[in-house]
């Protein structure tokens, strides 16, 4: 249903000025109202490239090239459907004279979910690519901070704070969008704990954790499961190519607390996060990309 209505809000240009032409007497659809449809259209464009893109390092020209080639291929979808539509099977379901009207009610009942299948086969193949990109190793992957060049090889460090896919406990296999805080390496991988918007002020397996600018988008505190086994995320399931920022002194010092034998097996852990390994400045880029890659997460 959901992607009927954005096939139908893709097609606003095309379905309203025919809507009205099939009127009796015709009516013409002028003025300001066309570059009205036409904002509708684009606009709707855009948020489904960007909500497809979400997850991803985040890029102006890329969003804007996915926009177009979604409108160039909902303009091939409405075209070919046409053709196939118009004149045979198009007439052999209407007297003639064909009515305006009942035209234009066959073509928009074909053209509209024509255009939604589009966009859905668009949106799935860009996550899909999304999720390929994002496990190739670090070595391969784009700087969010200097787009075009090649990013150095940020590993995870114990203290900081990342976005990351994180498993559920359940061991399903499912796993989800969270910030955690890495507190042990692995050869493979980085053992975490996760941190949830969701207040938890009355569990005993979570604490606060302080909004220390790693979340620029709510502003708020959060909370985070602590004295609980690590969880294991692979270092390809990191979704960014460096840290939101570093874990509070005070929270860091309750996971060591709570988990000592975790840092007994690591014994050149440090009493307290270092700073990070890479440090770059937060460049208005870089502030512009983390908004756009924590807006989804929970």
């Amino acid at each position: 249903m959901k992607w009927y209505v954005i096939g139908h809000l893709l097609l606003v240009p095309v379905v309203v000025p025919g809507f009205m032409a099939a009127q009796s007497p015709p009516q013409h659809v002028g003025g300001a109202a066309l570059p009205i449809l036409a904002g509708i259209s684009l606009l709707t464009a855009v948020v489904v490239a960007w909500v497809a893109g979400r997850g991803q390092s985040f890029r102006w020209w890329l969003l804007l090239a996915r926009t177009a080639v979604l409108l160039g291929l909902c303009a091939a979808a409405v075209a070919l459907t046409r053709s196939q539509v118009e004149p045979g099977a198009l007439r052999a379901t209407m007297e003639e004279p064909a009515d305006p009207y009942a035209k234009w009610m066959v073509t928009s009942m074909l053209e509209i979910p024509a255009a939604g299948l589009t966009a859905m086969v668009f949106f799935l193949v860009v996550r899909w690519w999304g999720r390929r990109y994002s496990a190739l190793p670090p070595r391969g992957r784009q700087s969010a901070d200097m787009p075009g060049r090649p990013s150095r090889p940020i590993m995870p460090e114990p203290g900081e704070i990342w976005l990351a896919m994180v498993p559920y406990r359940e061991g399903t296999g499912e796993e989800s969008q969270h910030y955690c805080v890495v507190v042990s390496r692995h050869e493979r991988h980085a053992g975490v704990l996760q941190i949830t918007s969701q207040n938890k002020d009355a569990r005993r397996d979570h604490i606060r954790i302080p909004n220390d600018g790693w979340d620029e988008v709510s502003g708020k505190d959060h909370w985070m499961e602590i004295g609980v086994p690590l969880r294991e995320v692979p270092y390809e399931k990191f979704l960014t190519v460096s840290p939101q920022g570093r874990c509070p002194a005070t929270t860091w010092e309750q996971i060591r607390a709570a988990h000592a034998t975790e840092f007994a097996d690591q014994p050149d852990q440090p009493d307290q996060p270092e700073p990070a390994m890479v440090p770059e400045p937060p460049t208005g880029w870089r502030k512009l990309t983390r908004h756009v890659r924590s807006s989804s997460t929970p």
